[in-house]
């Protein structure tokens, strides 16, 4: 026999232990939110401090460059070692610097609507070295390159170096925009390196390839003491395999402070090609163009710039915060 109004107490009870559990639920929730916008104050707060620390390693960079003032540039100086998580308050900053002038500068193929023919050389040169196989032509990569470069919208037809002349068919705006997702030929400077990737036939594997020996920003004079191998290779066709690593195993030794320095360890031809090149400013011991890269880090915060700097004018060609 139920007791009269047993069904109503039972009723009030589990609506209190509903509301109760609807409470609790809630509570956590808030909690949980709570703690999840604080850890992103925090991150915030942290990778902010990380961008001060970054952009702080870009002025000791640019310092370490301005205060190296000897006869030439080489891998083995003080702005070469960089920093590796020095500490600064409660974070560290790491700074790493690279020489520009060891690498290709893209933007010095093409003057205008006028292919630079040491240049486009050179890059031929580059490619083939680094043995891309089926990944790609090194003559029309040449020619995309050029085609990208130039203000024109014509194709460029022609690769002509070291005795060969190989038919090419380039890439303006007409084949860019046929493509799937079209835009048109740059047909001028390139900002970034990234932008290779809009390139015909540059591939995320050539590029792979060709990134480390390539720049932005540069001269058309190569440093030999920071120079690639394959870059090295790409300074002339009477340079070879074994001329090369003459000159990397003498700089791994020495710093190389004038091109005099190696002509007891090159052939008499390669060396007269080797001071031929300096005397044109082709060639030299002396850098001008570098990019350096600094990363602050605070707790979980962590910010990367990478600026790139000419050193005549310490004047800054190129900032990226990551």
């Amino acid at each position: 026999m139920k007791l009269p109004g047993s069904n109503e107490k039972g009723m009030i009870l589990l609506l209190v232990l509903l509301i109760v559990a609807l409470l609790s639920s809630l509570l956590m929730e808030l909690a949980f939110s709570t703690l999840v916008d604080m850890r992103l104050t925090e991150t915030f707060r942290d990778s902010t401090r990380g961008y001060y620390l970054a952009k702080g390693g870009i002025a000791a960079g640019r310092m370490l460059i301005m205060d190296d003032q000897n006869a030439y540039d080489s891998r083995d100086e003080q702005w070469a070692q960089g920093v590796i998580g020095y500490p600064v308050g409660e974070g560290s900053v790491s700074i790493s610097i690279e020489d520009l002038d060891g690498h290709l500068a893209l933007n010095a193929l093409v003057n205008g609507n006028n292919p630079q023919t040491i240049m486009v050389d050179r890059f031929y040169r580059l490619l083939v070295a680094l043995d891309l196989g089926q990944l790609g032509d090194p003559a029309e990569l040449t020619a995309a390159v050029i085609d990208w470069l130039d203000t024109g919208e014509d194709n460029y037809p022609l690769i002509k170096t070291d005795g060969l002349n190989l038919p090419v068919a380039g890439a303006e705006s007409d084949y860019y925009q046929g493509l799937a997702n079209g835009y048109s030929c740059k047909n001028g400077s390139f900002e970034t390196l990234d932008e290779l990737a809009l390139v015909k036939g540059f591939t995320p594997e050539v590029i792979r390839k060709v990134a480390p020996h390539v720049s932005v920003n540069g001269d058309v004079r190569i440093n030999i003491n920071t120079a690639s191998e394959e870059v090295l290779m790409a300074l002339d066709q009477t340079i070879d395999a074994q001329t090369v690593q003459s000159i990397v195993s003498y700089r791994q030794s020495t710093p190389i402070r004038t091109i005099a320095d190696i002509e007891g360890i090159l052939s008499t031809e390669v060396y007269s090609v080797m001071k031929s090149l300096a005397n044109q400013k082709l060639l030299g011991t002396l850098s001008s163009y570098y990019r350096i890269t600094s990363e602050g880090l605070v707790n979980d915060g962590r910010r990367r710039i990478t600026a790139e700097i000419y050193k005549g004018s310490n004047s800054q060609l190129y900032f990226k915060v990551d």
